[in-house]
């Protein structure tokens, strides 16, 4: 479970730092009873304040999930960029990027079902959010990129949507308990598993791309009678 960095001793409003308390006792509400169980009153009550309190920073409940969400996504981000930046070569960094989500979703269930699940029903009223989930992509999208796959823009945004599909669709999977019953092993066994045969079939399409490429140009060479193709 998420902390933030108050102590635990000081959590009665003395010290102007209500809404990291409120975030606080947020997160471990949500980790113990869900969404279900969170609440204005519930958070101030577990911050030891007063159940105004809160108001002075959230207008409602969904602006305190949009907050924790956004607290989710900053973290997981962090988790992402650190799995990529320690791993050997771009494309090994890519497969730690992978599993790196789904260990935070088995480790953060109810967090990962509040971030993209719909407890929130506007998302886009809340600017920051939207930025902080934007953040997360751009950390796969260069480690995508990084991996070089293949050339183009196109390329990029659909390899990054198809790296992204499979790693929360597995997340979902995990948190939701329908793999428990397959015996398919440990989460990060098989997010390495599946990230890597995601890995090894982009590689060898994007071997192909070239020979194709190729014979492309032969064939416009031949249809102009010798002449370059552009």
């Amino acid at each position: 479970m998420f902390t933030l960095s108050t102590p635990a001793a000081h959590r009665s409003y003395h010290h102007g730092d209500l809404r990291q308390a409120l975030i606080r006792s947020a997160l471990e509400i949500l980790s113990q009873a869900g969404v279900a169980g969170l609440s204005l009153r519930a958070a101030a009550r577990r911050a030891r304040v007063s159940a105004m309190a809160p108001y002075r920073h959230f207008a409602d409940k969904e602006a305190l999930l949009a907050a924790v969400a956004e607290y989710g996504f900053q973290h997981l981000a962090g988790r992402l960029a650190a799995a990529a930046a320690g791993a050997a070569d771009p494309r090994a960094g890519l497969a730690a990027l992978g599993v790196a989500y789904v260990q935070f979703a088995r480790d953060e269930p109810s967090l990962f079902k509040l971030m993209f699940g719909p407890a929130i029903e506007q998302k886009s009223v809340h600017p920051s959010l939207d930025e902080a989930g934007g953040a997360c992509f751009n950390i796969l999208r260069q480690a995508v990129e990084a991996a070089k796959f293949f050339d183009g823009d196109r390329d990029l945004e659909d390899v990054s949507l198809a790296c992204w599909s499979l790693v929360h669709g597995l997340a979902s999977l995990i948190v939701d308990g329908r793999l428990a019953a397959e015996g398919a092993g440990p989460a990060e066994a098989i997010a390495a598993r599946l990230t890597g045969l995601l890995g090894d079939g982009l590689t060898a399409l994007g071997e192909k791309r070239p020979h194709r490429l190729r014979r492309v140009r032969r064939r416009a060479t031949a249809d102009t009678g010798g002449a370059a193709a552009p």
